[in-house]
C-alpha cells in the first residue's frame, strides 16, 4: 500500500490540445494533487506504434528531447490520447517504475501498458473491464466542473443575464467536428426546432456558441439578440461558461460534443440533445447510454416526463484510481 498522506507528485504530459488537457487536470485535481503540466510532441511513428516505446533508447519526442525526460520522475505521470500512448509508455520504461502511469482514453493497444487506464463507456474496449483490473469505466468525458463553484458564480449571471422573469434555456451549440461538416439545411431545421421549443414554453434563450459553429448558425441565433427577449453571447465580456448553468432551467446541447453533455448533466437539470442528424459509432452509442442512464433527453422526445439525474463521476473515479495505485 502506498502512503497517501505524502503529497504526491504528478506531471501532465500533453501535446496541448485543449480537450484533452482539460481531461488530464479533472483527473488530477479529483486525486488532490497539483500538477506540473510539461508539453512534448511525440514521435510519428511513435503515435502509430505506441508501444515501440518499450524499446531502450528508442526516440519519444520531436526535436530537441526536453531536459525532464531524465528525471527526476514523479509519483504519477498522467497522458490523455492515443497519440499521447508511447510518451506514457517510454517514460513509465525510463522512470524503471517508479513512475505510475495513468492514461485517458482508449489507446488501443493492451490496458497492460499502463498503470491505470480510464476510458468512457462508449468506448469499445470498456467491454474488457472484467479482463482487466486497472480498468477504469467512465461515462462520457472526464470533467473539472465542480458543481459547488458553478453556482457560487450566480450572482453574477443574474446580474449580467437578469432579469429572470422567464424560464431560462441555456444552449451549448457546437458545430463542425472530424465526423462530419455541417450543411445549411441541417443548422436551419436545428436552429427552428430550438427556437420552436423555447416559443411553445415561453423560454428565454441564453446562446453560447463555440469556436466550431459555423458562420451561419452565429448568424440564425444572433437575429433573435433582435427581439430583445433571447440573448447571443458573442464573445465580448468574458466567456460565461460554466457559470452560465447556475440560472439555467433546462440546458440545451448540440449533439457533437460528448465534453459539453457531459459538463451540462453535472448540476441535475434537464439536458437536451439537440441532434445534427443520425450520429454513427462511438458518438451514437454514447448518446444512447446517456439516453438510457436517466441524464439526458433527445429534443424530439422532450414531451416525455424527464426526472434528469445528476452525472458526478470525479469522486467515484478516484477512488477507483487509489485503489488501484495503492494494490
Amino acid at each position: 500500500m502506498s502512503d497517501n498522506s505524502k503529497v504526491k507528485s504528478c506531471w501532465i504530459v500533453t501535446d496541448g490540445t485543449t480537450g484533452m488537457l482539460k481531461q488530464s487536470i479533472a483527473v488530477a485535481k479529483s486525486l488532490n494533487i497539483e500538477p506540473a503540466i510539461l508539453q512534448a510532441v511525440p514521435t510519428p511513428i511513435l503515435r502509430l506504434f505506441p508501444t515501440l516505446a518499450k524499446i531502450p533508447t528508442w526516440r519519444l519526442t520531436m526535436g530537441r528531447s526536453p531536459s525532464w525526460i531524465k528525471g527526476p520522475f514523479p509519483d504519477y505521470i498522467i497522458s490523455c490520447g492515443r497519440r499521447m500512448a508511447g510518451l506514457s509508455i517510454g517514460l513509465r520504461r525510463i522512470s524503471k517504475g517508479r513512475s505510475k502511469t495513468i492514461h485517458i482514453q482508449d489507446p488501443r493497444i493492451s490496458p497492460d501498458n499502463f498503470d491505470v487506464l480510464v476510458v468512457p463507456s462508449h468506448d469499445r474496449i470498456a467491454a474488457l473491464e472484467k479482463n482487466f483490473s486497472n480498468l477504469v469505466i467512465s461515462t462520457g468525458s472526464l470533467s473539472w466542473l465542480v458543481k459547488k463553484q458553478i453556482l457560487a458564480g450566480k450572482s453574477n449571471m443574474v446580474e449580467r443575464f437578469g432579469p429572470l422573469d422567464t424560464p431560462q434555456i441555456v444552449v451549448m451549440l457546437g458545430g463542425n467536428n472530424k465526423r462530419y461538416s455541417l450543411s445549411s439545411s441541417i443548422i436551419d431545421k436545428v436552429a427552428h426546432n430550438i427556437i420552436d421549443y423555447a416559443r411553445r414554453n415561453n423560454s428565454r434563450l441564453i446562446i453560447i456558441p463555440s469556436r466550431r459553429t459555423p458562420k451561419k448558425a452565429r448568424m440564425l441565433f444572433e437575429k433573435l439578440d433582435e427581439e430583445k427577449k433571447h440573448i447571443f453571447w458573442d464573445g465580448e465580456h468574458g466567456n460565461p461558461y460554466p457559470d452560465i448553468f447556475s440560472i439555467a432551467d433546462e440546458i440545451i446541447v448540440t449533439s457533437d460534443s460528448v465534453n459539453m453533455v457531459t459538463e451540462a448533466c453535472l448540476l441535475g437539470k434537464p439536458v437536451i440533445i439537440a441532434h445534427w442528424g443520425q450520429e454513427h459509432g462511438r458518438l451514437a452509442k454514447f448518446h444512447e447510454i446517456m439516453n438510457d442512464r436517466g441524464f439526458t433527453r433527445p429534443l424530439s422526445q422532450t414531451e416525455e416526463l424527464f426526472e434528469p439525474k445528476i452525472l458526478n463521476q470525479m469522486p467515484h473515479i478516484a477512488r477507483k484510481i487509489n485503489a488501484i495505485l495503492d494494490r
